[in-house]
């Protein structure tokens, strides 16, 4: 989220987002907002049809809550901590949580309320809302990040709410300008009853014919790919620095791949500096960064893969190809370049399509689809794109066609 949020995580709900959350709640229904703010999602429900005596709000803040009482005249308003209350029984629930996260990059000093998995705020509610809904027998719509349906850290979240509930249909991708100020994209989920076994598997968005016509496709093992760059945790400053420090080795940062090519290291890296329990920082030998044949840029809304020439030190946001056996790297870079891998990856995942900061993960290039896993499997096609390594226009029609992909479905 925007720096500039309140770092409770609150965002107001805006009134056409509101309005279609409020469209898929039933008409006769009890419904309960547990997180209401000033009152958007339940002022929408309202002018959908459902009376306002039918309306539950809960809110910590008392002057927001004090502002939807006198908006919403005859509903139930109720000052508490939502996750530390017992909620109206027979309620439908409609939620815009608060997006706070307890760990990562976007982590917030508040009480976590949950210490499994990746603890987050929105994570607590989506439990809770998950666990009432079972317990009554109702439903829910909530607002909620997109990570939240594919990172790992989210896993445990994602078994303990499918022991309660089911997604009713595909999770519902919204607009990125869906919430002002906020770079997350952002899902609408249904939620419904259900006896689960508890799955961390991710939640999908509706298929895209591409991801499927490439699915049966094989994969390169695992190991293949990996973040085996420069971390420099909270001493950013202290260990980079300009190109001009010819005294410190080169170490090559996410601007310096194109597609096809990597450029000469933009900044220095200060490998003397010593770690302490207030400087932490990782930095891995130069001769296991060196072993990398393949480098891929990591803000990136497609694979961008080159060869490493001229290796050295790389930071973190390069990911990285180890040598495959029976495979070039020229091979594997070219169909990681290719543009049907491209649109395989945006059909794919949720954060390759934001506009702000979009992701290529390691998670992605385990799941990408490859039209051989060995040179023994197509020989012709393996030297074919060895052979094109650089020919953008060649690779992308060896690969579409080894896919049996049309190249106008890639949109080349």
């Amino acid at each position: 989220m925007s720096e500039a949020i309140d770092p409770r995580g609150v965002v107001a709900t805006p009134p056409e987002l509101a309005r279609r959350v409020a469209e898929l709640v039933p008409r006769g229904a009890r419904v309960l907002d547990p997180c209401c703010g000033r009152g958007a999602l339940l002022l929408a429900v309202r002018d959908a049809g459902v009376p306002p005596e039918r309306l539950v709000g809960i809110e910590l803040s008392p002057t927001d809550a004090a502002h939807t009482r006198a908006a919403l005249p005859g509903a139930r308003l109720e000052v508490a901590d939502a996750l530390s209350v017992p909620w109206p029984p027979g309620t439908w629930v409609i939620a815009n949580p608060p997006w706070c996260s307890f760990s990562g990059r976007q982590r917030s000093s508040i009480t976590a309320h949950s210490d499994r998995g990746w603890p987050s705020l929105h994570g607590a509610f989506l439990e809770q809302i998950a666990a009432h809904v079972q317990r009554e027998g109702t439903g829910a719509v909530v607002l909620l990040p997109a990570s939240v349906l594919e990172l790992a850290g989210y896993g445990p979240l994602r078994a303990r709410v499918t022991r309660h509930v089911a997604l009713a249909a595909p999770p519902i991708e919204l607009p990125e300008d869906a919430f002002p100020c906020v770079i997350e994209p952002a899902v609408l989920l249904l939620l419904t009853p259900s006896e689960g076994c508890g799955s961390p598997a991710p939640w999908t968005t509706p298929s895209d014919p591409i991801v499927d016509a490439l699915a049966p496709f094989p994969r390169l093992p695992r190991s293949t790919f990996a973040d085996p760059g420069v971390h420099t945790g909270n001493s950013s400053r202290m260990l980079i620095h300009p190109e001009e420090r010819t005294d410190l080795p080169g170490v090559r940062q996410g601007r310096d791949l194109k597609r096809w090519s990597l450029g000469p290291p933009s900044a220095r890296l200060d490998v003397h500096l010593e770690r302490s329990s207030e400087q932490r920082f990782r930095i891995p030998p130069l001769e296991h960064m060196q072993s990398f044949p393949v480098l891929l840029r990591q803000t990136a809304a497609r694979p961008m893969a080159a060869l490493h020439t001229a290796p050295t030190y790389f930071r973190n946001s390069l990911l990285a190809v180890r040598e495959v056996e029976g495979l070039d790297a020229r091979f594997v870079a070219s169909v990681l370049n290719a543009q049907v891998l491209a649109d395989w990856h945006r059909a794919a995942h949720l954060d390759a399509r934001q506009r702000a900061f979009p992701q290529l993960k390691v998670r992605h290039l385990r799941a990408a689809p490859f039209p051989i896993a060995h040179q023994s499997e197509d020989p012709s096609l393996h030297d074919a794109l060895v052979a094109a390594y650089g020919n953008g226009p060649l690779v992308d029609r060896l690969v579409a066609e080894a896919f049996g992909i049309s190249l106008s479905r890639t949109g080349s």
